[in-house]
């Protein structure tokens, strides 16, 4: 899919973020990829992407979401973003935190399984996670959602 990604997005930035870019955090069999590209593009990639068959989820101003093949068959969660800011930032630096972070890993774990049993679809479950993920950054020892090197695919 980074292959895929980097042919039809030239130059944009990729991260494997998400719970299988953790090792050893358990996760479902999708992967999601952040997409970094300038502010002005993010609608833009995401329509391009959605012409050549990704399923558009959702859109909010600088971020879109996109599955692949479908929504309701997803392998892939891909969100649009613009590089380096806001929400670049945040899924990076959570995503390194729960690298870094065995007690973060296993309460963001512990939410993740509450959310599974407890939640209605795919939103919901996005929706009951968040609460602990803000919490996890908040309590962020260093004090910074940046990570210390961007590390993925480029």
């Amino acid at each position: 899919m980074a292959a895929r990604l980097r042919t039809q997005v030239p130059g944009a930035r990729l991260e494997h973020i998400g719970s299988t870019s953790v090792p050893g955090l358990a996760a479902k069999d999708v992967v999601d990829l952040l997409i970094g590209v300038e502010e002005n593009r993010v609608a833009e990639v995401a329509a391009e992407l959605a012409a050549d068959g990704f399923d558009l989820e959702g859109e909010l101003p600088g971020h879109c979401w996109l599955s692949y093949p479908a929504r309701a068959s997803r392998r892939y969660i891909l969100h649009v973003v613009e590089f380096d800011g806001v929400p670049w930032r945040r899924r990076i630096g959570f995503r390194d935190l729960l690298r870094r972070d065995e007690s973060a890993r296993a309460r963001y774990l512990e939410a993740k399984l509450e959310a599974a049993r407890e939640a209605q679809g795919w939103d919901d479950y996005t929706q009951f996670k968040t609460p602990v993920v803000a919490g996890l950054l908040a309590q962020d020892a260093s004090g910074s959602c940046e990570p210390p090197a961007l590390t993925g695919f480029r």
